[in-house]
């Protein structure tokens, strides 16, 4: 059995931030817009061999 230095990285995601700026429509245009933040300081490595899965309701973000 091999050993994690001895395996592949084949994905490395480090930090990484999806947020949006949204408006409710109920501001008026100068004021500023709210920020939904999707995904906040995620990192991960996946190695060779291994299996990723992301499990969530409906609607929740996991394609996000």
């Amino acid at each position: 059995m091999s050993t994690v230095a001895e395996k592949r990285v084949l994905l490395e995601i480090a930090d990484l931030k999806v947020h949006f700026d949204i408006k409710d429509g109920r501001q008026w245009f100068w004021q500023p817009s709210k920020t939904l933040k999707a995904v906040d300081g995620v990192s991960l490595r996946l190695y060779e061999g291994e299996t990723l899965g992301v499990v969530g309701e409906s609607g929740c973000g996991k394609s996000t």
